[in-house]
């Protein structure tokens, strides 16, 4: 079987070979260079699954389609010349969704998004969503859609640790000589990234790492707040690996690959009780009831999502509970991104399978 996916995702999935074949070159990979800016979550998943597909010796990859017995259409990175021509038969097209832009304030953005994602759909014979969250959401926007499934995102089992990985972590064990929490993501209202840095600027307990690109005037000063920006993706899982909890206290994430790493490493969650995240989360949660435990999975209850005011009498009780309580780090390998290809696999021998019927 061969597979084939866009050729940037391509092209990427062969950096991070090259990396692993040749790991004194990982610095060059991991510092501020190429691979450290303009990557998607998206595009990030999908180069690793290439990988895992490959090493798992369950298909080959390439980055021609015409060659390809089934290609995987990714929704959110993805070339725009599939809005204008079907680059590939529609029954040798798996597509890849999750909620990027749907929830969209901008009403003109929203329609061309939504216009564009209905192409992609037309273009595809079978849909893997990102989660429950994500395919109960679809399912209310759009309505009747073609066959698909949930299949959550993987995590590589292998963590390259370079030097630089190890010289920032020895850095931080410096710094703060005692445990602490991490904040992750792009700095956007939805995640809610300040309000986090806010808290721990008013309460003095716990120490806080923020992964983000948060402006420089937003910043505190603040000895127990350590702003490290947006960093390669490898270099901030090894961090949050040694974090006593990932902090993703997103309004309604659809499959955030960071907590998705953070627990298969066994890496506690504190997360809100609405969308995909509690759902990846599961046992590794501490959660915050800060929605009602009956809000819709569909644009309702995204709404009402956007409007609620940080909890901060529950906030602080969660982080509180981690502190104190320090809980046991329970890795869930069921995250292996070895099984999550060998579901992507099976989709496409079935498509396969129909094909030649």
């Amino acid at each position: 079987m061969i597979i084939s996916a866009d050729v940037r995702t391509y092209l990427l999935y062969k950096l991070k070979k090259l990396r692993k074949q040749f790991p004194q070159f990982s610095e060059l990979i991991e510092g501020k260079t190429f691979i450290n800016k303009g990557i998607s979550g998206p595009q990030n998943f999908l180069s690793e699954l290439l990988i895992s597909i490959e090493e798992n010796k369950l298909a080959k990859i390439t980055p021609n389609l015409l060659s390809s017995n089934v290609h995987i259409l990714n929704f959110g990175f993805y070339s725009k010349i599939w809005h204008y021509v079907p680059l590939k038969p529609k029954r040798q097209v798996l597509l890849r969704l999750d909620g990027i832009g749907i929830d969209s304030d901008n009403n003109y953005k929203k329609k061309d998004i939504e216009k564009n994602t209905l192409k992609l759909i037309e273009r595809s014979s079978y849909l893997i969503y990102q989660s429950s969250f994500c395919k109960n959401c679809f399912k209310d926007i759009y309505g009747s859609l073609p066959s698909g499934e949930v299949i959550i995102n993987g995590a590589n089992k292998d963590l390259p640790i370079s030097e630089l990985s190890l010289n920032i972590q020895n850095n931080i064990n410096t710094y703060f000589k005692k445990k602490y929490f991490v904040v992750a993501g792009r700095y956007n209202s939805r995640k809610r990234i300040q309000e986090v840095i806010n808290e721990f600027n008013n309460f003095e307990i716990g120490n806080l790492i923020v992964l983000s690109n948060v402006p420089e005037k937003m910043k505190f000063k603040n000895r127990r707040i350590l702003y490290l920006g947006m960093i390669n993706p490898y270099i901030a899982r090894y961090i949050i690996s040694n974090s006593i909890s990932l902090i993703h206290f997103d309004r309604y994430d659809w499959c955030p690959n960071i907590v998705v790493n953070a627990v298969f490493d066994g890496v506690p969650i504190i997360c809100s009780n609405f969308g995909g995240t509690p759902e990846i989360a599961k046992k590794s949660s501490f959660l915050v009831d800060e929605f009602p435990k009956d809000l819709p999975h569909n644009l309702e209850g995204i709404n009402f999502a956007k409007k609620v005011d940080f909890p901060s009498l529950l906030f602080k009780e969660r982080i509180i509970d981690v502190w104190n309580i320090e809980p046991n780090k329970k890795p869930d390998k069921s995250y292996d991104i070895k099984y999550t290809s060998k579901k992507y696999i099976n989709l496409a021998a079935m498509l396969m399978k129909l094909k030649s019927n």
